[in-house]
C-alpha cells in the first residue's frame, strides 16, 4: 500500500447530485502523474457515524489518505471529530491553527466568531497544514502507520494546499515521467486499439476523455533510459499521426492561442448553435486580446444576413450548410479585418433535425487569407456535448490551417 493513496469525499450535497465531486477527480489525475495510486474513493454525507466509517474504510485501503470536505465552521462540518474519533484522541484546540485563522481574517478586517473558531479544534497532535487562500486549515494526522490528510472542499484552497504541503512530502524519491498526447476527433476506444500494437517498453499506458477530447497518458518508471522514452514517444506520435494536437501541451484554446500569438495573427467567429462557446473558451487564455478580435453570435437568419451572409444563400440551402458556414466565416473575417474567420452552424437538439440533416449536423468553416476549408459532422450526444464537440471542431479545424 505504500504507492497507492485513498480518497474521501464529504459532504451531502455530493450525496444527493447537488454537486459533482470534482476534488476526487483532481486529485487522481495529480497523484498518478506523480506515481501513486488511488485506491479507493469513498464518499459520505455529513453524520458523524459515517465520516468514522469512512476513515476506517480509506484508512484500511491505504497508508496515505486524502479528505477533503468538512472543515467549515458549522455544526455539520464534523471531519476533524471524525478523523480524532478514528485516532482514538480528543479535539482540542490548536494554537497555530487559531494563529492562522485570526492572521487571515485580520488581513481582511474582520474578527473571528466563535463559528471560525471552531475551525481550530482538530485531533491532538494533528500536524497543521497552513491555508493561504482561505479561511479553514489543513491537518494531518498519522495513527496505526496511516496517515490521513484532511484539506478543505473548496477547490481552490485544496488544490494549493496539496500542492505546496502534501506532493512535495508523498512524491517518490524518484519520480516518473508523463507524458499527455492530446487527441481530437478520434474515440476512446479507436485510440487503444491502434496503440494495442505499439511497442511501449515499460511505460503505463492510461486514456483521459474529456469532452471535446482524449488524453493518451503514457508513465515511464523513474529508471528509464532517456533514449527509450524518446523512442517510445516517437512510436506513439508516429501511430496516432494527425488526432495529435498537443504533446505536454495546453488544450485546444491554449493551442490555438499559442498559435495565433506566434504567427502574430488573428482571428474573429461567427457562432450559431455554440453561443459564444468558442470564444469563452479562448477568452480563458492569458494573453488572447491580442488575437481574437470579435465574436458574434448569429442564430436567427436575419443575423446572419446582418453579418452578411446572401439570403438566397441560405434560402437554397439552409441555415445549417457548407454555403452558410463558409459565408459566415468569410464575412466576419472581413467586417474585423482579422487574419482568420471562424463559423459554425449546426443542429444542437434534441429537436429540429430532418432525414437530410439529423439532429447533430454542425458545419465548421476557416476564412484564411488565401483559401477556405469547410468540415461537416454528425455530432452524437446531448444538446451540450453536441455544442463542446462543435466547439472543439472548428478549433481544431483553425490549428490545422495555422499548422
Amino acid at each position: 500500500m505504500s504507492d497507492t493513496v485513498a480518497l474521501i469525499s464529504t459532504g451531502e450535497e455530493l450525496l444527493s447530485g447537488e454537486t459533482i465531486d470534482t476534488n476526487s477527480a483532481w486529485l487522481a489525475a495529480e497523484l498518478w502523474a506523480h506515481g501513486l495510486r488511488v485506491s479507493r474513493m469513498v464518499t459520505c454525507g455529513d453524520s458523524l457515524d459515517d465520516l468514522i466509517w469512512a476513515v476506517g474504510e480509506a484508512a484500511g485501503a491505504s497508508s496515505r489518505v486524502i479528505c477533503t470536505g468538512g472543515l467549515g465552521p458549522t455544526v455539520d462540518d464534523r471531519t476533524a471529530e471524525a478523523v480524532a474519533a478514528w485516532a482514538g484522541v480528543a479535539c482540542v484546540e490548536s494554537e497555530e491553527a487559531l494563529e492562522q485563522i485570526q492572521a487571515r481574517y485580520a488581513k481582511i478586517g474582520r474578527e473571528v466568531s466563535a463559528a471560525n473558531r471552531k475551525q481550530a479544534m482538530l485531533p491532538s497532535g494533528a500536524e497543521v497544514l497552513p491555508n493561504r487562500w482561505g479561511s479553514a486549515p489543513g491537518f494531518a494526522v498519522t495513527h496505526a502507520g496511516t496517515t490521513v490528510v484532511c484539506l478543505p472542499g473548496v477547490p481552490v484552497e485544496m488544490r494549493n494546499i496539496f500542492n505546496e504541503t502534501v506532493a512535495p512530502r508523498w512524491s517518490p524519491e524518484l519520480r516518473t515521467s508523463l507524458h499527455r498526447f492530446r487527441c481530437f476527433g478520434v474515440a476512446e476506444s479507436r485510440l487503444q486499439a491502434v496503440l494495442g500494437a505499439v511497442d511501449l517498453g515499460g511505460a503505463e499506458l492510461g486514456f483521459r476523455a474529456h469532452i471535446p477530447e482524449v488524453q493518451v497518458k503514457l508513465r515511464f518508471p523513474s529508471d528509464t533510459p532517456e533514449e527509450d522514452r524518446v523512442a517510445v514517444l516517437s512510436r506513439v506520435a508516429a501511430v496516432l499521426g494527425e488526432s495529435v494536437y498537443s504533446i505536454d501541451g495546453g488544450d485546444l484554446a491554449e493551442t490555438t492561442v499559442s498559435q495565433l500569438l506566434a504567427r502574430g495573427e488573428t482571428v474573429a467567429l461567427a457562432e450559431s448553435c455554440t453561443a459564444g462557446m468558442v470564444s469563452a473558451w479562448l477568452g480563458e487564455v492569458p494573453g488572447v486580446s491580442a488575437a481574437l478580435l470579435e465574436s458574434v453570435v448569429t442564430y436567427a437568419n436575419e443575423a446572419k444576413e446582418r453579418l452578411g451572409v446572401p439570403k438566397d444563400t441560405i434560402e437554397n440551402n439552409g441555415a445549417v450548410s457548407e454555403p452558410v458556414a463558409r459565408a459566415m466565416a468569410q464575412s466576419v473575417r472581413a467586417r474585423a479585418g482579422s487574419t482568420w474567420g471562424v463559423s459554425i452552424t449546426g443542429i444542437a437538439g434534441p429537436g429540429g433535425g430532418t432525414p437530410s440533416k439529423p439532429v447533430g449536423t454542425v458545419h465548421c468553416a476557416v476564412s484564411g487569407p488565401s483559401s477556405s476549408v469547410h468540415r461537416v459532422a454528425v455530432i452524437p450526444g446531448t444538446r451540450q456535448q453536441v455544442r463542446k464537440r462543435a466547439a472543439g471542431m472548428a478549433l481544431a479545424l483553425l490549428l490545422g490551417e495555422l499548422r
